[in-house]
Order: structure tokens, then C-alpha cells, then sequence
């Protein structure tokens, strides 16, 4: 059977996705939504399945940032699941092009962590293991402000609810 070439070229798409997929994840820290602040802060338990105790108090501010950037914070606790800021493929691309100076030693990532603390009582999914959790307050509304202003993302349409008295 011949395949014309853009349908060669679709198949070697998905191909190519779906072996991606199965590529092993950078990210391999657990989050829990502890908390929505008013000011725009999301305050979450975090730890990381792979380093366990060796788990250290910037990468988990770090990985904090970066579960808000890509992966969402599911909801439970009383929070409402967070979407991801970065919704799409180009959102995606475009912060990887800053990424590396995003998070470097005097990267910008740091504005954007209010608190991170070590704390005493552990996610039950995490049982009696050994594992450093840490409480990290984030930013959310600043660093969505942040990624607008460089144009990374687009920015948030303002919903505008008209008054009854001007109808419909």
C-alpha cells in the first residue's frame, strides 16, 4: 500500500510523539494544594519521590514554580485545581528560550517564592517514609504578570460583567 507523503509525514509524527512519551520525565517531585491566598500566592506541600530526604529547600521552591508553569496543582484540601500558566505548545517553546536564565543562581525565579519551610506533618500518600516535605508559597498572579509583560504568554482577558440596568 503507498502512502502519499504528508501522510508519511503525519505517521512519522505521532511515531515520534508517542516515543516521546514514553521518555523519562526531569520532574519527579509530588505536590499537594495546601492553600489560595487572596494576594495571588498558591501555597503547596512539595517532595520528591526520587531524592527523598536528600531533598533540598531551592529545588523544591524551584520545583514549586515549575509544577505551577507546566503541570498544574490538582485541587483538594478546599483548593480549586490549578491550570497549568503555560497552556500551549508555543507558550511552552517560548519559555524554554529563558528557562536556563529564568532558574540560574541569580535568576528572577526567587521573586516569585514567598516561604519555604520544612514541614512536620507529611502527605498521607507518602506513608512513614523518610522524605523532606516542604511548604512553598508562590506567587501565581506575579509570575503570570511576569511571563505577560515578556510576552511568553498572552495576556489574561479581564472579564467585564455588565450591570442589569444596562441589559443584555
Amino acid at each position: 500500500m503507498k502512502h502519499s507523503k504528508p501522510t508519511k509525514a503525519i505517521l512519522r509524527f505521532l511515531l515520534a510523539l508517542c516515543l516521546l512519551s514514553f521518555a523519562p520525565s526531569k520532574r519527579s517531585y509530588q505536590t499537594e494544594c495546601v492553600s489560595l491566598a487572596t494576594e495571588g500566592y498558591v501555597t503547596l506541600k512539595i517532595w520528591d519521590i526520587q531524592k527523598g530526604n536528600s531533598y533540598q529547600q531551592e529545588q523544591a521552591r524551584k520545583d514549586a514554580i515549575d509544577a505551577l508553569l507546566f503541570s498544574g496543582i490538582a485541587g483538594n484540601n478546599g483548593c480549586t485545581t490549578q491550570k497549568p500558566i503555560l497552556s500551549s505548545a508555543t507558550e511552552i517553546e517560548q519559555f524554554q528560550k529563558i528557562e536556563k536564565d529564568f532558574f540560574s543562581k541569580n535568576g528572577v525565579w526567587a521573586n516569585y517564592t514567598r516561604e519555604s519551610n520544612t514541614e512536620t506533618t507529611v502527605p498521607s500518600s507518602i506513608g512513614d517514609k523518610n522524605w523532606k516535605v516542604y511548604r512553598v508559597s508562590v506567587a501565581k498572579n506575579l509570575l503570570r504578570k511576569y511571563l505577560e509583560e515578556g510576552k511568553i504568554i498572552a495576556a489574561e482577558e479581564k472579564v467585564i460583567i455588565k450591570s442589569l440596568k444596562t441589559g443584555f
